[in-house]
């Protein structure tokens, strides 16, 4: 790997950081005072984006309609930092700690589930494109 790509790398991982952050600021602020409180809407979400990007992402580069290093700027860089499965791993034993079980398993088939569903939507537009 070159310089380049270290570097992009980092910079998409800055990115995602930053993005991953503001989106669960965003979603704290939404839901604070409602019936949707609680539950980890801007982790479940951000884990089916990511899933849905990367998956449209590696299916473009696979296709040569992308430039390979994209892969790795957002691919490693900006979505590895963006979605959040160790936070996801924590808020289901959250879950399940503060007695809740089945809401921790609603959490787990939905996340992975969905994540599931991305990657296939990301491939059908990725090869329609």
């Amino acid at each position: 790997m070159t310089a380049f790509g270290l570097i992009g790398v980092m910079v998409g991982g800055a990115l995602g950081a930053l993005a991953r952050f503001l989106v669960g600021a965003l979603s704290a602020a939404l839901v604070a005072r409602s019936a949707l409180a609680g539950w980890p809407w801007a982790t479940l979400g951000v884990n089916v984006l990511g899933s849905f990007l990367l998956s449209l992402l590696v299916t473009l580069v696979s296709r040569g309609l992308v430039d390979p290093r994209w892969r790795l700027w957002l691919g490693t860089g900006f979505l590895g930092a963006f979605t959040t499965f160790s936070t996801f791993s924590l808020e289901a034993d959250d879950l399940a700690r503060r007695g809740e079980p089945g809401v921790a398993a609603l959490y787990v088939v939905l996340s992975v589930g969905l994540g599931l569903l991305g990657v296939l939507a990301g491939r059908l537009v990725g090869t329609r494109a």
